[in-house]
C-alpha cells in the first residue's frame, strides 16, 4: 500500500472516529446529564471510562472477538441489544427521577444515575451499548485489512478511538456543566426530565 492511500485511510478513520463519538448517543447525553448534576471534576472518572471502554472493546472485537459473537448467531446479539436497551431505561428513570435542590450543591450532590457515575461503570457499559456495537461493526468493516496484522491493526483502532471519544465526549460535559449552573429546583427538574427522554430517544434510530 502506497503512503498516501495510508494516509487517506488513516485521516478517514480519525473522521469517522471523532463524527461518531460526537454525534448525540447514550455517552453523550449520560455526560450532559453528569456535568449538569456534578459539575466536571467529579464527572472525569466517567468521561475517562467511556474512552477506556470502547478502546477496550473495539481492539478485541478486531482481534476476533467480534467473529466469535456473530457466529454465536443472532440470539446472542438480539439480547444483547435488548440488555442494553434495558439498561438505557433504567438510565432514563434514574436521571428523570434524581432528586434535585433549590440551590446549587453538585459538589456533594449523587449522581443520578448510579453506579455508570463511575470509571468501571461507563467502560462496562460499552459492551451493552448498541451505538458502540455499530461503530465497532463500522470500523472493522470499511477499515480493517485481514492481510496485515491484526493486532497492529488493533492497537491502532483502540488509541484512535481513546482520543476520539475523549475529544466528542468532552463538549457535552462542558454543556451539560453549563447549563447545570443555571438549574436549580423546578428547572432543574425539568431539564432531568429532558435529558431522560433524549437518552431514550437516542436508541430509536439504533434499534430500528
Amino acid at each position: 500500500l502506497s503512503r498516501q492511500f495510508i494516509m487517506i485511510e488513516t485521516a478517514g478513520l480519525v473522521t469517522f472516529a471523532f463524527v461518531s463519538s460526537l454525534t448525540p448517543g447514550p455517552n453523550n447525553v449520560l455526560m450532559t446529564s453528569l456535568g449538569a448534576s456534578m459539575g466536571i471534576r467529579r464527572s472525569l472518572p466517567a468521561l475517562f471510562g467511556i474512552a477506556f471502554g470502547i478502546a477496550v472493546m473495539i481492539f478485541l472485537i478486531s482481534i476476533g472477538m467480534g467473529r466469535f459473537i456473530t457466529e454465536a448467531g443472532a440470539t446472542l446479539t438480539i439480547g444483547m441489544r435488548f440488555v442494553g436497551f434495558a439498561i438505557i431505561l433504567w438510565m432514563a428513570w434514574q436521571i428523570a427521577a434524581a432528586p434535585v435542590s433549590e440551590v446549587e450543591v453538585r459538589e456533594e450532590a449523587p449522581s443520578p444515575t448510579g453506579g455508570l457515575r463511575t470509571f468501571f461503570g461507563t467502560a462496562s457499559f460499552q459492551w451493552v451499548n448498541p451505538k458502540a456495537w455499530i461503530i465497532c461493526a463500522s470500523v472493522i468493516t470499511a477499515y480493517l485489512d485481514q492481510e496485515t496484522s491484526l493486532f497492529q491493526q488493533a492497537i491502532v483502532f483502540a488509541l484512535v478511538f481513546v482520543f476520539a471519544a475523549l475529544a466528542g465526549c468532552t463538549p457535552w460535559l462542558l454543556a451539560g456543566n453549563s447549563i447545570g449552573r443555571l438549574l436549580q429546583g423546578t428547572r432543574a427538574r425539568l431539564f432531568n426530565r429532558i435529558m431522560a427522554v433524549l437518552l431514550v430517544g437516542s436508541m430509536i434510530p439504533i434499534i430500528h
